[in-house]
């Protein structure tokens, strides 16, 4: 089944809109790492992690299926797999190359300075902490399990870390 989710459509926007895919029956939507502040609300108010993607814009435009085996079918299995349980931040690996959230940027070039894109980076709904990391996977099936056990790990963590008490003005 997985082999016929296909992405049929997008839709390039300015900053302040959010990128959609549409991936098989699923629409996905995306904020651009210019959005991070818009992005980290939702996380809060959803209880969820923040999933940064990590890759070719110009995937966005292509077709593909998601069992594809090069950085097209990885990019495109990432927002699938995670569409429902994280907020979703898109970063164009290559322009956007060292420009983005620093947490983010030393993740991504860890271990690796020469990263493959895509990889995706889990963070807390705050963006300051990496909760996991997923790399570039070519083989689908190792890849499915790859983003799964990042998000199992992320919402682990997500679940065992203190309650934030709300900031009380003392006199």
């Amino acid at each position: 089944m997985l082999g016929w989710l296909t992405l049929w459509m997008t839709v390039s926007a300015p900053a302040a809109d959010k990128i959609v895919l549409h991936i098989g029956n699923a629409t996905i939507s995306a904020y651009r790492t210019a959005d991070l502040e818009r992005a980290k609300a939702e996380a809060k108010a959803a209880h969820k992690p923040i999933a940064w993607i990590a890759s070719a814009s110009k995937v966005l435009g292509e077709s593909g299926t998601i069992l594809r085996t090069d950085g097209r079918g990885a990019t495109l299995h990432a927002f699938y797999a995670l569409r429902s349980r994280t907020v979703l931040v898109f970063e164009d690996a290559f322009a956007e190359n060292h420009q983005v959230l620093p947490l983010v940027d030393q993740a991504l070039h860890t271990p690796d300075p020469h990263y493959t894109p895509p990889k995706v980076i889990f963070l807390n709904p705050d963006a300051t902490e990496v909760l996991a990391t997923v790399e570039y996977e070519p083989d689908p099936t190792k890849r499915a399990q790859a983003l799964a056990d990042g998000l199992s790990q992320a919402e682990a963590k997500l679940k065992s870390a203190p309650a934030q008490s709300p900031v009380r003005n003392e006199k």
